[in-house]
C-alpha cells in the first residue's frame, strides 16, 4: 500500500495536535523527527529484489533494464538520523 501527502495530511488529523512525531531508532527505540529529516528524492518503484531492501530504490541508471520496465516519482523521503 502506497500513501501519497494529502492521505497523510488526513491520517495525522485524526490525531491530537500535541502528539510527539517520531522515528523508530536503528535498532531500538525513537527519535524525534525534525525538518532536516524531510526530503524529497526521485525513486524508482518496485526495484528492491533481496529481503533486506526497501520495496523502492534510488533513481540510477539500471544498467541492462529497458527504460520502459521502471518507473521514476518524486517522493517524500522521512530519514532515520544517523549517530
Amino acid at each position: 500500500m502506497s500513501m501519497n501527502v494529502v492521505e497523510l495530511i488526513e491520517l495525522f488529523r485524526g490525531y491530537p495536535p500535541e502528539f510527539r512525531v517520531v522515528v523508530d531508532g536503528y535498532e531500538e527505540g525513537y527519535d524525534d523527527l525534525s525538518p532536516e529529516q524531510l526530503s524529497v528524492a526521485r525513486i524508482s518503484l518496485d526495484t528492491g529484489k533481496s529481503s533486506w531492501q526497501g520495496k523502492h530504490g534510488e533513481a540510477v541508471d539500471l544498467a541492462g533494464t529497458p527504460s520502459d520496465a521502471v518507473k521514476f516519482v518524486n517522493a517524500l523521503v522521512l530519514r532515520r538520523t544517523s549517530r
